[in-house]
């Protein structure tokens, strides 16, 4: 089930949505998980606008390839208490989900996001397993579900 078309919060990119204005932050991690870890329709979107599926299989694959690297970016920059570096890192990572349907670890890459901008690298730090686990769940389904026999 997509979460695209929801209309009791603010519309993110591709389809994603997230919480609306009011919504208590400590309240978002929770809505991450009620996101489907990855919604089919946005890579069926730019199938479509590129007019056939190569381009966006490619960049799922190379989601898939710079993942790890993603990650470790953000936990250096993290355990480095950086949070210029963070920010690049996690607006990267919210970029490259949100694009490849990942919509629940879009939503914890806004919350991230939200973290870092109020200065609490410590509360980003605890979330990191979480963000981990989740773009792992993400590249799985990746894999079974959009790459299977392709």
């Amino acid at each position: 089930m997509s979460s695209s078309g929801s209309g009791t919060s603010d519309g993110g990119a591709n389809g994603v949505c997230l919480p609306g204005p009011g919504t208590a932050a400590q309240d978002e991690p929770e809505l991450a998980e009620g996101l489907p870890i990855l919604d089919l329709t946005v890579l069926r979107e730019l199938e479509e606008d590129m007019g056939g599926s190569g381009v966006a299989r490619a960049f799922a694959k190379d989601y898939i390839g710079i993942w790890t690297k993603r990650l470790a970016y953000l936990e250096r920059s993290v355990a480095d208490n950086d949070p210029e570096l963070a920010m690049d890192a996690v607006l990267s990572l919210k970029n490259s989900a949100f694009m490849v349907g990942g919509s629940r670890l879009a939503s914890l890459a806004v919350e991230s996001e939200r973290l870092i901008r109020a200065g609490d690298l410590p509360a980003l730090r605890m979330l990191l397993p979480v963000v981990a686990q989740t773009g792992a769940q993400t590249i799985t389904a990746l894999k079974r579900t959009y790459l299977r026999g392709r």
